[in-house]
């Protein structure tokens, strides 16, 4: 199916394409997030399972930032924006990320975090594993949205397997994510509220990104893409990564491997 769809963007192309275009694609590209989350609560699949899928995810997102994102990037403003907005996509990881980490999920008692105390140990990494996921999805899924929103503006800038890469790596994070979530104690509903919003939050920047900033010059938009791919490679390096290993071990390096190769050649097959 998602195959299906990415061939159709493809073919249409993205130059001249309107803003319900930037919506409907952005929309296609997150919304696996939420439906997988949703499957994660629903069937909770063994660690063993998602930490396999994770692995594939890790290679999809090292092929997506390298061929669809920072590459691009590049060739769009030239290599000083480019770095500029991956370092900024990294740090800007980071510091949230160890906000969560220190700052009251999992290491404070109830009186201190809002209930968290009848959490176990175990529940309480449970959260912190699953949050840091949605953190990720929710810093590399914005500005990968608006970059989707800029491509519709001139030039297609953006390939198709970006939609199909990010589509397809939304998914174990979903998996994960929610099963995590339920794991650790939190209600479906809100666990699924939290992904809702996300994903509507991934499709207005791109309609915000379409709408607000084609007079933008070459350097924010080159920027802007890196940015995005400086927070895939340090969610995929920080969480991703570390979270499969644990399970699978040696195996990550196999599955990896696979995920990178999939995504090169359907980046290859859908290039422009």
């Amino acid at each position: 199916m998602l195959l299906a769809l990415v061939a159709v963007a493809s073919s249409r192309g993205y130059s001249s394409g309107t803003v319900m275009d930037a919506a409907l694609w952005s929309f296609v590209a997150m919304v696996p997030v939420l439906i997988s989350a949703w499957i994660g609560l629903r069937f909770m699949p063994g660690k063993r399972i998602v930490s396999r899928l994770l692995a594939l995810s890790a290679g999809l997102l090292i092929a997506l930032l390298s061929y669809d994102l920072v590459e691009v990037a590049f060739q769009i403003g030239g290599i000083s924006a480019s770095l500029a907005g991956f370092g900024l996509g990294i740090f800007v990881y980071i510091f949230a990320n160890r906000v969560i980490a220190d700052g009251g999920i999992g290491r404070r008692h109830s009186h201190a975090c809002g209930g968290l105390g009848g959490l176990t140990e175990e529940q309480i990494s449970e959260r912190n594993a699953a949050t840091a996921l949605v953190i990720g999805a929710t810093l590399d899924g914005i500005p990968e949205s608006m970059s989707i929103g800029i491509s519709f503006l001139d030039n297609a800038l953006v390939s198709a397997s970006v939609i199909l890469a990010v589509a397809v790596a939304n998914i174990p994070e979903g998996l994960a994510s929610g099963a995590g979530l339920k794991r650790s104690g939190l209600k479906s509903s809100k666990i699924l509220t939290i992904w809702s919003i996300v994903v509507i939050a991934c499709v207005l920047a791109a309609v915000a990104a379409h709408s607000l900033m084609g007079g933008l010059s070459p350097f924010i938009k080159a920027a802007m893409t890196a940015f995005a791919g400086g927070g895939v490679l340090a969610m995929t390096l920080n969480n991703v990564i570390p979270e499969a290993y644990e399970e699978v071990h040696d195996q990550i390096s196999i599955l990896g491997g696979i995920g990178f190769a999939v995504a090169f050649i359907v980046s290859h097959l859908f290039s422009h």
